[in-house]
């Protein structure tokens, strides 16, 4: 299953699935390749761990690739890993992964696509937490415990929200419950001490008041219909789901309780949990903080669908892997690295050659703007094995001033035109930015740190 996933992440970052990288995703290329740090510039949640893995990649779009296969694959195995710890080993976990996965490549739109598969933190923190709960309940000896325990760790640096979800499946399925809650606790108190002292930002990890609430879980629901363009397929799935559950139920042929109640009480644990954050709230609510929610309801469904095929398990698991590697083909396209070239230029380069004969070495302004800008001009200079680099001076850039303010007293600022945001966003740096002159492609800035 590992070299499935592999092969198929693999294709899809080399097919279309980089077609929707922005500022967000971009900015892991230049944690990995300017400055590495424990966590995501400006914030104390997202453990930087597969950037850690890609920093020998130096070039950027090599790293781009790299980080993204890395994320892909484990997001593919998420379900897979899951559903191997609620159904057990002899279970239809196979089937039950591959089903899971195919139902979010027909339904969820690309962008949601990419933006699970790399720029969100979820499939990466449940495949090695899950990983983690299999091992402790199978395994025996220091070793293995010792594995679990880097396992649950690494999975909550890099999405601390990971342990509440793999405590309600330790109380529910797991045979060895105290010792895989313990595991879970462990890994939750290594990295809440690890952020607190290690992370030179914070993250608002208050929550909302009460009163809000309701409120908050009632907008998360609002936003699910944002995650796919065809509710009609939803819709369909969902019903007959429901009529299957009837069937199985009637015919004494449902899966075990244990399972069904993990998937109910993860999926409902981890909605009620995101609605009541100060920092979901802060962030709109949008739809994206209920993307583990929606794998654990895929599992769900695929569980179902496992169940009425329990004398074709072998049978279901072949079609499922098949239709899955299908819907990733015709989805994703024929590999091609030049047009995944093509695409990033198009998208990102429209000021690069402006910015670089400029001589400027920062880029300033709007955060959205300034880091596409920033990841494409170092992949131009990285391209002509030029030994200068180019720094972005924005919102999260506090990591990155260092290494271009002491280049001396006055620094080259490079901005988009129409970016009114500039000399704001240098003050909030300690620099004062001086417009020089305005260009076709560019404006240019004199910045000077203020004493």
């Amino acid at each position: 299953m590992v070299v499935l996933a592999a092969g198929l992440a693999a294709w899809m970052g080399l097919g279309t699935l980089h077609q929707f990288q922005h500022a967000d995703s971009l900015l892991t290329v230049l944690i990995s390749t300017q400055r590495w740090t424990p966590f995501f510039w400006g914030q104390d949640r997202f453990g930087m761990l597969v950037p850690l893995a890609a920093v020998p990649i130096r070039h950027p779009l090599a790293n781009l690739l790299a980080q993204g296969w890395m994320m892909t694959a484990a997001a593919l195995l998420a379900p897979f890993v899951m559903a191997r710890f609620l159904t057990g080993a002899a279970g239809a976990w196979p089937a039950i992964g591959a089903c899971t996965n195919t139902l979010f490549l027909l339904v969820a739109t690309p962008a949601v696509q990419f933006d699970w598969l790399v720029a969100q933190p979820y499939g990466l923190s449940i495949t090695l937490g899950f990983a983690s709960l299999i091992l402790a309940a199978d395994a025996q000896g220091p070793p293995a415990s010792i594995m679990a325990l880097l396992l649950v760790t690494l999975a909550c640096w890099v999405n601390i929200g990971v342990g509440l979800m793999l405590a309600i499946a330790a109380v529910t399925v797991g045979s060895r419950t105290v010792r895989l809650l313990a595991l879970t606790a462990t890994g939750t108190v290594i990295v809440s001490l690890t952020a607190r002292y290690g992370a030179t930002a914070r993250t608002v990890a208050s929550l909302a008041a009460p009163h809000q609430w309701f409120d908050g879980w009632r907008q998360l629901l609002q936003g699910l219909p944002g995650v796919t363009a065809r509710p009609e397929a939803v819709i369909v799935v969902a019903v007959a789901t429901a009529v299957a559950t009837a069937w199985l139920l009637r015919r004494d042929a449902f899966p075990p309780w244990r399972p069904a109640a993990a998937i109910c009480a993860m999926a409902v644990g981890t909605w009620l949990v995101v609605g009541t954050s100060l920092w979901v709230g802060m962030n709109r609510y949008v739809f994206r903080y209920m993307y583990p929610t929606l794998m654990i309801a895929g599992v769900g469904v695929s569980m179902v669908v496992a169940a009425l095929f329990t004398k074709r398990t072998r049978a279901l698991t072949g079609a499922a892997l098949a239709v899955w590697a299908a819907a990733v083909v015709a989805g994703y396209g024929v590999p091609s690295l030049a047009r995944v070239e093509r695409d990033i230029d198009s998208r990102f380069g429209g000021r690069t050659a402006a910015v670089l004969s400029s001589g400027a070495t920062v880029v300033a302004g709007d955060y959205w703007r300034v880091w596409p800008a920033v990841f494409h001009a170092n992949l131009a200079l990285s391209r002509t094995h030029a030994p200068t680099r180019v720094f972005g001076l924005a919102y999260r850039s506090e990591e990155t001033d260092p290494l271009w303010r002491r280049a001396g007293p006055s620094i080259l600022i490079a901005a988009s035109p129409d970016d009114r945001s500039v000399e704001a966003v240098a003050d909030e740096h300690g620099v004062v930015a001086t417009l020089q002159t305005h260009l076709p492609e560019i404006d240019l800035y004199v910045g000077r740190l203020r004493e």
